[in-house]
Order: structure tokens, then sequence, then C-alpha cells
């Protein structure tokens, strides 16, 4: 991967992560991937095809395979949306994700229109109308600085500040899972558009997983899948004291709620053990993350064979724990990259006899060396 594809590579991720999205509302991101995809050198490779859900998936011309490889990602990203406009310049709206409710109360905001700059804001509070019946979102009452033509459905992200390096730290809006986009759309044009691999693979990115997984779900009840797909989730996940940011992308064996496919994980695990025995500078991690559920545990449950690879994520859902304010997000870069390589390998070499051989390949191998001393020999 030269230096030209990784500074592609980091400002695509840059973008991405700045890009205003919510449950529901992803349409930037969505308008950026389609720019992305009819850009001139991927117009005649790529495709792109969105489900009856809004879900992308994109794909080489004539690619076919009963076992291709998906990428996957969420575009949507912890925020709120405008319900309701009142005459004194405030606005009812709500929040489609997880964030303590120690968070909302004074942190600023921004909204974001069709047409024209942010405008600044405000968390009031939470609208208290008694109990919300089961699975109806909070609202809240957000005062702007400005009077403003705000329309339903508009979009409010927390005011986080500029974007920045510092150093290897990123800190973006919206890591997760911006990032995780950014990644598979690397990956694939490394794969893809730059010739690397003529496997079948595929990026599916999905919406509203932040309310439930329900794009997810809707591809997988839907056929949007292919049946014998291998799914690799991609995700930002809360870092942890022993999942720290720059020690690489981080194999994910399961999350909160489940473990992912033992004989997947295994090849992935592998993919990245060759990658680091070929070049020591290669860093990866091999870890639980149970900061929250992933995807890869939607698809899990609808009969597909899912793992994840995630970014360690500091902030998570823009919750700096230190300070109990909500601040920006933030990743290591050189993890990003390392990502991106990992996913390269593994669209390019999973199915490399080479690699390893599938797991219960493996354990029959092992069965029969020693199946001797179970009769005592």
């Amino acid at each position: 991967m030269t230096r030209t594809h990784k500074a592609d590579h980091q400002r695509w991720l840059l973008e991405l992560t700045a890009l205003p999205t919510a449950s529901g509302r992803e349409d930037r991101v969505i308008e950026w991937v389609r720019r992305w995809v009819n850009a001139p050198s991927r117009r005649r490779v790529l495709t792109l095809g969105a489900d009856p859900h809004g879900n992308l998936t994109i794909r080489r011309r004539g690619a076919r395979s009963r076992k291709p490889i998906y990428f996957t990602a969420h575009m949507d990203h912890p925020a709120f949306v405008v319900t309701g406009v009142d005459d004194d310049g405030r606005v009812t709206a709500e929040f489609r994700g997880g964030v303590g409710e120690a968070y909302f109360a004074g942190s600023p905001v921004l909204l974001h229109r069709a047409r024209g700059a942010p405008v600044r804001g405000r968390v009031i509070g939470l609208i208290k109308d008694g109990a919300p019946p089961a699975g109806r979102l909070k609202r809240y009452r957000i005062s702007l600085d400005a009077k403003t033509t705000a329309q339903p459905g508009d979009i409010l992200t927390w005011e986080t500040g500029k974007p920045r390096i510092d150093g290897d730290r990123l800190h973006v809006p919206a890591c997760d899972d911006l990032a995780g986009v950014a990644a598979a759309l690397a990956a694939l044009d490394e794969l893809v558009v730059r010739r690397r691999s003529r496997a079948d693979v595929r990026v599916l990115l999905t919406r509203a997983e932040e309310i439930g997984f329900i794009g997810a779900i809707a591809a997988a009840r839907g056929g949007t899948i292919a049946r014998g797909a291998r799914l690799v989730a991609l995700e930002a996940s809360k870092s942890f004291a022993e999942s720290p940011l720059g020690a690489g992308p981080i194999v994910r064996v399961g999350d909160l709620t489940s473990t992912f496919d033992p004989g997947l994980t295994y090849l992935v695990g592998r993919v990245a053990t060759r990658l680091a025995q070929e070049d020591p500078s290669f860093r990866w991690q091999r870890k639980l993350m149970p900061g929250g559920t992933c995807e890869a545990t939607a698809y899990q449950t609808y009969g597909l064979t899912a793992t994840c690879v995630c970014l360690a994520l500091g902030n998570y859902h823009n919750m700096n724990e230190a300070t109990q304010r909500i601040d920006a997000e933030l990743i290591a870069l050189s993890d990003f990259h390392h990502l991106v390589r990992l996913l390269v390998a593994v669209g390019a070499s999973l199915d490399d006899p080479k690699l390893a051989p599938p797991l219960r390949e493996r354990m029959e191998s092992l069965f029969a060396q020693g199946r001797g001393v179970l009769a005592g020999q």
C-alpha cells in the first residue's frame, strides 16, 4: 500500500467522520458514498445498489461466488432528529442512540439544515410526558442561538469542536461507525479497483444501527445478504485498559451479548498472525469487547456467519468519562491504517489453503494424531 493510497484513505476517513448523520437520517453519508462509487476511477468496476430499507451494497461488476466476503459497517451515529419547531426559537428533538442522561442538559449542539451553515444551540432538558411506551425514543427541548428555519427531520449533533489530528490520535465528531465505513471502502478500493484480488468481496453499509440494528436486521431478514456469505462487521468499540488505542485493530471474539462464529474469527486471526510474521511493524489485538453489542450479533441471530474487527474507541458515543462532558470521539490513526491492511489481506487470502485448514479440519487432524491414547496405546 503506497503512501499515496494511505493519504487517500485518511482523507476519506476525515471527510466521513465529519458528516452529520443519525438513525434514519443517513442521507449525507449515502450521498458521499454514491459520489465515491461514481468517481471516474471506480465507475466501471463497482456497482452500488440499495435494498428496500436503504441499506447499500457495493460490489465488483460481474462478481459471483457461493461464499462472498462482506465488510459491513453502519452509517449512523447517536444524534438528535427534529420533531417539532416552536415560535420562540426552540425545537423539540428525538435522540436516537445511547448516551447517558447526565450528558444532555446544557450540552452544546449544532443544527444541520438542508442548506446553510450549522446553527449553534444548547440542550435545555428532557421532555417528561409520563412513561413513554416501550421502544419510544426520548425527546428533548433545545434552544437555538439564532432564529432559523428548522424543519422536522433536520439533524442536531453534539458540538465537539473542529476535527483535529494530535500525533497519532484523530479527534472527530463521529468515529462510530463512520471510521468503519471509511475502512471498508478503503479496503474495497485496494482489492477491487487496484486489482489486488479477484475474490468476491462486497461492502454492506447499514442504517439505524444505533437504535437496535434495524438496518442489519432488515438486511438479514430480507435477502439482502447472499446465502453462504461470510460477514466481517466493522466497528469502533469502547476502549478499555486491556484494549488500548494504538495497539492495532481488534479481532473481536464477541461483544456484550454474544460470541461470534469461531471458524471465521479463527481465520481472520490467522490472517492477522501471518501479516505480523511478515511485517513485525503490523500490530493487532484479539479481544472480547464488552462495551456494547454490534451487528455481528444480529447477523448471527439470523443464521449468518459473522465476526467483527473493531477499532478501539475513546470517548465512546461522545461521552468523556473523565470530564463527564460531551467530547469528540477519538481513534488512533495507526489502528485505522492497520485495519485497512488487515481487511485487504482478509479479502485476498481468506480462502488461501496455505493460510490454515478450517477449524473443523484442524480438530479432526488433531483427533487422528492423538486418538491412540484413548485406546491405551
